[in-house]
């Protein structure tokens, strides 16, 4: 058997075999975490909050409350914390329905 930097070939062999798995799973792990946060990213910015509405809108909680109770906004879809969130697709259909007031050119 040969010793390589006086290690056995076959002991070198495993080592970096190690090694490489090793760095394979860290690697593996960081593109998957960089997947998931870009897919959730991409989500998010689909997503309306409530939050996002006012701001959009230029009304109040208070507005979009009413609006929720009057049937002048589309039930939201809820994420995985229980959070509403209203589409795009929905805010267009928001603004153009009659009694709703933004403060800003639609």
């Amino acid at each position: 058997m040969a010793n390589i930097i006086g290690i056995e070939q076959d002991l070198l062999t495993d080592l970096l075999r190690s090694v490489v798995r090793q760095e394979m799973v860290e690697l593996r792990d960081e593109i998957k975490a960089t997947i998931i946060s870009r897919r959730e990213s991409l989500l998010q910015e689909e997503r309306l909050t409530t939050n996002d509405l006012i701001q959009l809108l230029g009304v109040t909680r208070h507005t979009i409350t009413n609006y929720q109770k009057k049937g002048l906004l589309p039930k939201p879809a809820r994420d995985t914390s229980d959070r509403p969130y209203w589409t795009l697709d929905q805010l267009k259909v928001i603004l153009a329905k009659k009694g709703v007031k933004t403060k800003f050119e639609v």
